[in-house]
């Protein structure tokens, strides 16, 4: 079996698949830089326990990281209870995609990235243009056409520009991320709602808008947190995947290894 782990800055998305790529479980915990490996394998046998998953099948192991520190964690905790030299995601490993000669350092482009757009490129490999849009800690657009990387762009994320606001000033409070009854706010709390909202949804149609000036007819797919309530306001948008990134870890991982 193959344990996959999608380590973000927010969350770590953890996927145990068979051989034949069933997925047997999923699950989402906090990520905290300041866990050892077996502080993790703890939570990490727990859940398993609970799904009735026998962690000592696992053979195989691939990782995708944003955060530095827990790379080498789960490095550790891979060799220390699984046995096995797992498999790292970055710009050096087989990918099903290129990278435009107008990319200046594909060296720095982030795991999670690389896992998108390959597992974009594993699920269409029909599609000549693809936007892949991930509604992650930061947002991030990824344009790809003829199987080539040709760049995309960040920007803060809906919950990260939530914090900000309310980090930043001392009367407005923390509101949660949700289609608010009316434009027409009727207290602090509305004002907030609605101007987070329609916001990201207006920055997202706007760069979807001037990417598209620059494709024929691209296939727009969107993923990640806050992405299933953002995609239902945005007519352009073709698909919502939610599993993309933790599926793109077993992709990779085949492509590169074979289970």
């Amino acid at each position: 079996m193959l344990i996959g782990f999608d380590i973000g800055n927010t969350h770590i998305v953890t996927g145990i698949y068979t051989k034949n790529a069933k997925q047997l479980t999923s699950f989402r915990i906090a990520t905290n830089a300041n866990l050892t490996e077996d502080q993790y394998f703890s939570y990490l046998k727990t859940l398993s326990d609970f799904k009735h998953i026998d962690l000592k099948k696992i053979n195989s192991v691939v990782i995708s990281s944003v955060v530095p520190n827990l790379t080498n964690i789960f490095k550790f905790l891979s060799i220390k209870y699984f046995d096995t030299k797992p498999l790292v995601i970055n710009s050096k490993i087989k990918l099903p995609f290129t990278f435009s000669n107008k990319i200046e350092s594909p060296s720095a482009m982030g795991a999670d990235r690389i896992v998108d757009i390959s597992e974009a490129m594993f699920k269409y490999p029909d599609k000549n243009e693809i936007i892949i849009i991930d509604f992650g800690t930061a947002t991030t657009f990824e344009i790809v056409k003829n199987n080539t990387y040709l760049g995309g762009c960040i920007l803060p994320g809906v919950n990260m520009s939530i914090d900000a606001l309310f980090s930043k000033t001392s009367k407005l409070p923390k509101v949660r991320f949700e289609k608010p009854e009316t434009v027409l706010g009727r207290n602090t709390i509305e004002h907030i709602n609605t101007g987070i909202y329609y916001g990201a949804i207006g920055q997202i149609k706007e760069l979807i808008t001037q990417y598209k000036a620059h494709l024929d007819s691209p296939y727009i797919i969107s993923t990640g947190g806050v992405g299933k309530i953002i995609s239902h306001e945005i007519d352009e948008i073709d698909e919502y995947i939610e599993t993309l990134a933790v599926d793109g870890l077993y992709s990779l991982y085949q492509y590169n290894k074979k289970i």
